[in-house]
């Protein structure tokens, strides 16, 4: 019964909204200053280090698949492949392994 319920409110309320908002941020990716790579042009800033974990945690498969994927969102699915390689955001990374074990 509660997975049921659990999975009807994910299918109503959850999976729209990372539909619309992972929708947006690929949009916003297309129309980048300069053609990005990043969402504010050619250079990091504080908004693409404030989308990183919320795009790590969307690329992370839930009841087998992940919101966050390379087919519907290539662009994005890129961008969160470029933040995960930037040096500090890997030391990030590697300190909450160290300290969670995942």
């Amino acid at each position: 019964v509660t997975s049921l319920i659990a999975s009807r409110l994910t299918a109503g309320f959850i999976d729209p909204g990372f539909v619309t908002h992972l929708g947006f941020l690929e949009a916003q990716l297309e129309s980048a200053p300069g053609g990005g790579p990043y969402l504010c042009g050619a250079h990091l800033t504080a908004a693409d280090i404030l989308m990183s974990y919320p795009l790590h945690i969307a690329q992370i498969p839930q009841d087998g698949r992940s919101p966050l994927n390379e087919q519907d969102y290539p662009r994005l699915w890129a961008y969160a492949e470029l933040l995960k390689a930037e040096n500090a955001n890997k030391r990030a990374i590697d300190k909450i392994v160290e300290i969670d074990g995942e």
